[in-house]
């Protein structure tokens, strides 16, 4: 991603947590900026619950269900283990 639309802004860090900020970016081989904006990004993103499929019982009628549905588009499938056990997949 460019600079495009970017704004340049200034923070106050104490010394030891630039210091563990650059030790982390040099770590995952990112310029401080770009591993400070990653990081920032990703504490506001929703968070995405794990689910775990022993959490849902799929009956023989739910299961024939999902077989007369028909197609649903591939990305949504994979993005939802629940319509993948209806499914059978």
């Amino acid at each position: 991603m460019g600079t495009t639309g970017m704004i340049q802004t200034g923070i106050r860090l104490s010394p030891a947590l630039y210091d563990r900020l650059k030790t982390r970016a040099k770590q995952e081989k990112r310029s401080l900026n770009n591993y400070i904006t990653r990081v920032l990004e990703q504490s506001l993103e929703p968070a995405v619950p794990q689910l775990d499929l022993r959490d849902f019982s799929i009956d023989e009628d739910l299961q024939s269900l999902g077989k007369v549905i028909g197609d649903l588009p591939e990305e949504q499938v994979r993005q939802d283990p629940r319509l993948k056990s209806i499914l059978g997949l």
